[in-house]
């Protein structure tokens, strides 16, 4: 686990633990955001794409072997168990740390796959779901598109303090 990071002093505090993941097809970013603070989790990659050059055969119309790439299937079963080892993780964070609330970002495929995967606690503490790859933007930006609650009440509350991003004195 990274340093946690400490929120901007406008936002207000998260009151549930909350655990925000984010999906490419082959990287998972797993950050913890509670009270003032958002800490990143170690990353998960999935494993890599192993299939044989093998064709397996299947009769086709008149009887004689129709070729069908493994390669699809492969990658198929690849992302499923990649979608495993994201729930996986998932319930063993929110058991150890008492998450309170679930938001996840993905590839619709890989979204569709962690959905069907994912039961029991790990489903009632979803929240809400976007289809997209978010992987390499910062822990704060991904935390305001899951919450845009957070970004209004920001700009709000700055706007009445008259807040100044330079911290000079308001005139």
């Amino acid at each position: 686990m990274t340093h946690p990071t400490k929120l901007p002093d406008a936002m207000p505090d998260i009151d549930v633990p909350t655990l925000l993941v984010v999906c490419d097809s082959h990287h998972c970013r797993f950050i913890d955001v509670g009270g003032h603070t958002i800490a990143e989790q170690e990353p998960l990659a999935s494993k890599e794409l192993t299939h044989s050059d093998r064709q397996t055969t299947k009769s086709g119309p008149g009887g004689g072997p129709v070729g069908i790439g493994d390669e699809h299937h492969a990658e198929d079963h690849r992302l499923t168990d990649f979608a495993k080892m994201i729930v996986a993780r998932v319930v063993q964070v929110s058991q150890q740390q008492k998450i309170g609330a679930l938001y996840i970002s993905a590839s619709s495929r890989l979204l569709s796959e962690i959905k069907k995967h994912l039961q029991g606690d790990g489903s009632k503490i979803l929240r809400s779901t976007i289809d997209g790859t978010f992987v390499k933007e910062p822990a704060l930006d991904i935390l305001l598109r899951f919450r845009p609650d957070l970004q209004s009440s920001l700009t709000k509350l700055r706007d009445l303090e008259n807040y100044s991003t330079k911290k000079h004195l308001p005139k």
